[in-house]
């Protein structure tokens, strides 16, 4: 059994207060150059982690591609805990698992609330 989830990072500017001479404005030098990356993971109930990095946005097509090489890592069935995003839920993602149907489960979270 693995859990897993996606995440992502960017290099933006963080804008806010930095400190200068009395009486001069600081300059903060900075490319303006900003980029992404994203992962998704799956983490083990005994810490084995298994993950992939990409650049595109989170789809199901990045989620199939994440379960094939999931899939490859193992000579037994995957089950595989995750959230509500869509991509988990889509058909293409159900198309994949009804085509290897001994290779990965996969087990949704329920969703949350506010409380």
């Amino acid at each position: 059994m693995l859990f897993a989830d996606q995440a992502g990072t960017r290099s933006d500017q963080v804008t806010g207060r930095t400190w200068g001479e009395k009486g001069k404005t600081p300059v903060v030098r900075r490319s303006g150059n900003r980029f992404s990356v994203n992962a998704m993971s799956a983490i083990s109930t005994r810490g084995r982690t298994h993950f992939m990095v990409f650049t595109e946005h989170f789809t199901a097509e990045v989620m199939c591609r994440f379960l094939n090489r999931l899939a490859g890592h193992f000579d037994h069935k995957v089950h595989l805990v995750v959230g509500g995003h869509s991509a988990h839920r889509s058909k293409k993602v159900r198309d994949w698992l009804a085509a290897h149907p001994d290779d990965v489960e996969l087990h949704f979270l329920p969703p949350t609330r506010p409380s």
